[in-house]
């Protein structure tokens, strides 16, 4: 024959189900969080930036400019968190995107420095962003 419990009995059984996968979740290492890194890069346009116009049907404009910038420097900002330290990006070209900027601010062979910024949270189409520092904008 078959023990049964009593609703009493259940109740403590799924209070310590609960309060033991509360324990887990904070045992957990870091890596399971969100990612976020923010990073100062300094570098160089590595090519000819091409610049890519969109209308959306409500007749809006949606500009990117498109280039490759060789990274010569790059530090955490003041007071923002990373995961990371940005060396790795460090004498490496990588694939940069700036939206609603003038083709003519970006020029092959032009010194640039900018912010990156990295968050999984947002999904992977808006994890990645790219900003010109302010003194370097139009």
């Amino acid at each position: 024959m078959g023990a049964t419990l009593s609703s009493h009995a259940m109740k403590r059984l799924s209070l310590r189900c609960a309060l033991a996968a509360a324990a887990l979740m904070s045992a957990a290492p870091a890596s399971y969080a969100w990612t976020r890194i923010s990073c100062e890069l300094g570098g160089t346009v590595a090519n000819l930036p091409v610049l890519m116009r969109q209308f959306r049907t409500d007749g809006t404009e949606l500009t990117q400019l498109m280039f490759r910038l060789k990274v010569r420097n790059a530090d955490i900002p003041e007071g923002a968190r990373a995961d990371t330290d940005c060396t790795e990006f460090v004498g490496r070209e990588i694939d940069v995107v700036l939206e609603n900027i003038a083709a003519d601010t970006v020029r092959k062979g032009k010194s640039l420095k900018m912010l990156y910024r990295y968050d999984d949270s947002l999904g992977q189409s808006q994890a990645t962003k790219f900003e010109l520092e302010r003194q370097q904008r139009p």
